[in-house]
């Protein structure tokens, strides 16, 4: 292999950004220098079918040994969401079905704008560093990044719920139209109920992830 192809190539952006976030920051430099070389010689002499299924090996093996000592609160935090989502689907399942919950149209007038007007309270910049913060525990951050990520996740929370309500009320301002007609009338209060039960999930989830950040803020002051 010429050394300008060698330099050119890469192992998988997304296998080698988990194995970023898994590693330790003292490890991470070497551990991700080493590999890519190797990588890069497994491609010569394998091809790289072969490359990229030793790379993802060797980064799954390499990411979940130290996973837990890096990203534990985030696991816990990913495992709390699965459970919490795994628990509202069994119960919707055992209510009437899982399809009765789900409308998308309804989602879309939900969840979007109340992540659009936090953008517009706050700043693109420092939404997407509130979802980096929630999701990587191994960078240093201080406490007006926690700060300002806290005012993040509690703008998003009261604009979904807000939101919810705004557009249930424009649900019943709709079905005022039709309640004489019962086949109309049952889907449009399903339609304007799920818009609140939306924008009571996200303030839900955002409260949540508004007392992580609390957490890790009072964790940085000790």
């Amino acid at each position: 292999m010429s050394k300008s192809l060698s330099s050119q190539l890469h192992p998988p952006r997304a296998i080698s950004g988990f194995l970023s976030w898994a590693l330790p920051a003292s490890i991470r430099e070497p551990v991700l220098g080493d590999l890519e070389e190797a990588f890069g010689d497994k491609y010569q002499k394998h091809g790289m079918l072969s490359a990229n299924l030793w790379y993802l090996r060797q980064a799954l093996c390499s990411g979940f040994s130290f996973m837990l000592q890096t990203q534990r609160s985030v696991v816990m935090f990913i495992l709390a969401m699965i459970f919490f989502l795994l628990m509202t689907l069994f119960a919707m399942h055992i209510s009437s079905g899982v399809s009765l919950f789900i409308d998308i149209p309804t989602f879309l007038i939900v969840f979007p704008p109340a992540l659009i007007l936090t953008c517009a309270a706050t700043s693109y910049g420092e939404v997407k560093r509130a979802f980096g913060i929630l999701i990587n525990a191994n960078r240093s951050y201080d406490h007006e990044h926690y700060k300002r990520s806290i005012l993040v996740f509690s703008t998003l929370g009261n604009t979904g719920l807000i939101l919810g309500m705004f557009m249930m009320l424009i649900g019943v301002i709709a079905i005022g139209n039709v309640i004489e007609d019962f086949s109309s009338f049952a889907p449009a209060l399903s339609v304007a109920i799920l818009s609140l039960l939306y924008g009571v999930a996200i303030k839900l989830l955002s409260y949540v992830a508004q007392q992580k950040m609390i957490s890790l803020d009072s964790g940085l002051k000790q």
